[in-house]
């Protein structure tokens, strides 16, 4: 490949001249903290002189960029989002929304791809996919990170937190940032809206084959869970026998009598059209469910340009309100189709009975090594 050819491939110079600006720097700046000449700077970045390796490694530790920054074409950009759940229920209409407002803000640079129901595979085979960098975003509520950040998994169990406004105390704490966001980072793994709404409703329905009122009915019932350590000890803690089934199969599950019972989010019971197999709901309001996450590859997402950066968190942002407005609207709707319309009896049992045992379990559960106890008290008094 010819100079030429590579300057207008490429547009390097362009590029350093871009992410210089966003950070503030002079050329002066620059060439002093890469150890270079400031006229050799200066006409990289008029695109007269292409840059050796050596020298643009040094720009690019200098401006905290990777070498594939620089060598990036349009087809680069990211395209690929995964997610477990169903583009019908109102968490993955919210992701679509998100993807609609990346391509509006980035004037139709940025088109995403979204493959629902797990077609990517499952939660872990995606998480594992997203930290190499194999498939750019993924969607899904932080518990899927226990892989990634192993307190994931009893912080988001259900009952956890006293409320929204302690889970919210939560997740802009130092405590997250040390021991979820930074932890997933390192691990190739960007959370892109950590403090942003996307909530999902402010309660789960437990569907099951026959009613349950008390804790005391779930012993000895097969109790549907993902592929999760924290999960499966919680349901052993409530007398259940866990069943691991992914999110695509629960419907078949429930039909063929592989489980009895199914804890399901409010913004995700109506696409899986429960009412179909389970003859009684129960009522789970405890005032928060675990809010949904952006994640992007870290490796694709240092290879971007500022302004692509800042389209993906401000549509993150965007599209969380939207998130949170739908829900907080729609799955008040869908509770009371659920019996008005599909014939689903929503039993009403006494929340404070339930608590109790949840926390009472997750107590159980974090004794067993999931979380130290000192940083359970920690989180509990935010």
């Amino acid at each position: 490949m010819t100079k030429e050819e590579v300057l207008s491939k490429y547009k390097i110079g362009e590029q350093v001249k871009v992410e210089r600006k966003s950070l503030g720097l002079r050329q002066v700046d620059l060439a002093k903290m890469a150890n270079l000449p400031a006229s050799h700077l200066s006409d990289i970045e008029r695109g007269s002189s292409i840059p050796t390796i050596p020298t643009l490694y040094k720009i690019g530790k200098a401006l905290d960029r990777p070498l594939e920054y620089f060598f990036q074409e349009s087809n680069d950009l990211p395209r690929s989002l995964g997610m477990v759940f169903h583009e019908t229920s109102l968490a993955g209409r919210a992701v679509l929304k998100f993807a609609d407002l990346v391509k509006e803000k980035s004037k139709g640079e940025v088109n995403l791809h979204i493959y629902h129901q797990a077609s990517l595979g499952s939660t872990k085979d995606q998480l594992t996919s997203l930290s190499q960098g194999g498939i750019q975003l993924f969607s899904d509520t932080p518990i899927s990170f226990e892989y990634y950040s192993r307190i994931s998994g009893p912080i988001f169990l259900p009952y956890f937190f006293n409320d929204r406004a302690h889970y919210y105390r939560f997740i802009r704490s130092p405590v997250f940032n040390d021991e979820i966001y930074l932890p997933l980072l390192k691990k190739g793994i960007r959370i892109l809206n950590p403090q942003s709404h996307w909530e999902c409703g402010d309660y789960e329905l437990l569907f099951s084959k026959e009613p349950i009122f008390s804790p005391e009915d779930l012993k000895g019932k097969k109790m549907r869970t993902y592929n999760s350590e924290a999960a499966i000890a919680l349901r052993n803690e409530l007398g259940a026998e866990p069943v691991t089934v992914e999110w695509e199969d629960v419907f078949h599950s429930f039909e063929r009598g592989d489980i009895d019972v199914f804890l399901c989010p409010s913004s995700y019971f109506d696409s899986l059209k429960l009412h179909r197999v389970a003859k009684y709901a129960t009522l789970l309001r405890y005032g928060y469910t675990a809010n949904l996450i952006i994640a992007m590859s870290e490796k694709e997402y240092s290879k971007l340009g500022p302004s692509i950066q800042k389209v993906l968190v401000d549509s993150a942002g965007a599209a969380g309100i939207y998130c949170s407005d739908l829900a907080n609207s729609q799955a008040e709707i869908d509770l009371k189709n659920l019996s008005s319309k599909n014939g689903v009896p929503v039993i009403q049992p006494n929340h404070a009975l339930w608590r109790s045992a949840f926390r009472n379990a997750i107590i159980r559960v974090c004794n067993k090594g999931f979380l130290d106890i000192d940083l359970y008290e920690k989180i509990q008094n935010l």
